[in-house]
């Protein structure tokens, strides 16, 4: 799903990745490859037909497999898929792919490949990052807190009401309910989604790893690991927030005690309000927080 995110922003759907990897990127990929990106980027997204998606694996012997498979698809098969995901109108923009569906498959499948190479040094380092990701959500799967991992997973990504709103743009598909949900962490960019929801309402998240700003400076390992669960789970900023919140006190308050802006303090106390942990009031002039029970059984969980 790293790779998926990386075409994207390769060929102008923005993923955050920096200016100087996506230039490496376009420059690795010849010409004719960016015939490839008119189809799946028409709709301002990354929309990939399912024959095209990739998993991977952590050892990338999987996206070599998979690169593999999709070179040598039948023909017939993309074809067919294109009529599923568009009920039968396949867009103009997808004319050249139907006239040689072999050509437009083995030039994806390179594309790929060109850009697995370019990721799999950092991919094989970001291994700590990635295993402190899978521990916080854990924690916060089994704590309640799921709605706060939620909030934040990526620029590109709310959370509201119970409701996941991931970006638009997209082929529309029949609403399914949804009955399961893989988060997977992608070493991109700072603003990477990457997303599908299969028929039997299986949704695949791709978002980006925490930590990855340190990972892209060359860091081989996270950020002094936190002792306190809390921290780890909402991040530190957040959980002195929500360990304020035990009796009501003003924003103004909260940004002085943390010596951050008000509207830092502002944007975190939206995402834990979102979350269902954290309660905001005006009282004349103030606004002011305080925990909800939510937020009360959370701070005991994790504490």
């Amino acid at each position: 799903m790293s790779v998926l995110s990386l075409l994207a922003d390769t060929f102008g759907v923005p993923q955050g990745v920096p200016a100087n990897w996506r230039r490496s990127l376009r420059a690795a990929c010849p010409d004719r490859l960016s015939d490839v990106a008119g189809p799946l980027t028409s709709t301002g997204t990354l929309h990939v037909p399912r024959l095209l998606w990739m998993g991977g694996d952590q050892d990338g012997r999987s996206v070599r497999e998979e690169t593999q498979r999709i070179a040598e698809t039948a023909p017939e098969a993309l074809i067919a898929d294109l009529g599923m995901l568009y009920d039968g109108k396949v867009p103009p923009v997808w004319r050249k792919v139907i006239d040689n569906p072999s050509r437009f498959l083995i030039a994806y499948a390179a594309m790929a490949r060109t850009v697995w190479a370019s990721l799999a040094e950092l991919w094989q380092r970001s291994k700590p990052f990635l295993e402190r990701e899978v521990g916080r959500i854990g924690v916060a799967s089994v704590t309640g807190a799921m709605g706060a991992v939620l909030a934040d997973l990526s620029p590109r990504i709310s959370f509201a009401d119970g409701n996941l709103v991931l970006p638009a743009n997209a082929p529309r598909t029949p609403a399914v309910p949804l009955r399961r949900m893989t988060l997977t962490p992608l070493v991109s960019g700072s603003r990477a989604c990457v997303h599908r929801v299969d028929p039997d309402g299986h949704a695949h998240i791709g978002y980006p790893l925490t930590g990855l700003g340190r990972l892209l400076r060359g860091s081989e390992a996270p950020e002094g690991s936190s002792a306190d669960p809390l921290a780890l789970t909402l991040g530190e900023l957040r959980a002195v927030i929500l360990r304020k919140g035990t009796q009501s006190v003003s924003m103004g308050t909260l940004a002085d005690m943390l010596h951050c802006t008000a509207g830092t303090v502002t944007y975190h106390c939206r995402q834990l309000e979102q979350a269902g942990l954290l309660s905001r009031e005006r009282q004349g002039r103030e606004v002011r927080i305080s925990r909800t029970l939510r937020g009360d059984a959370l701070v005991d969980a994790l504490s």
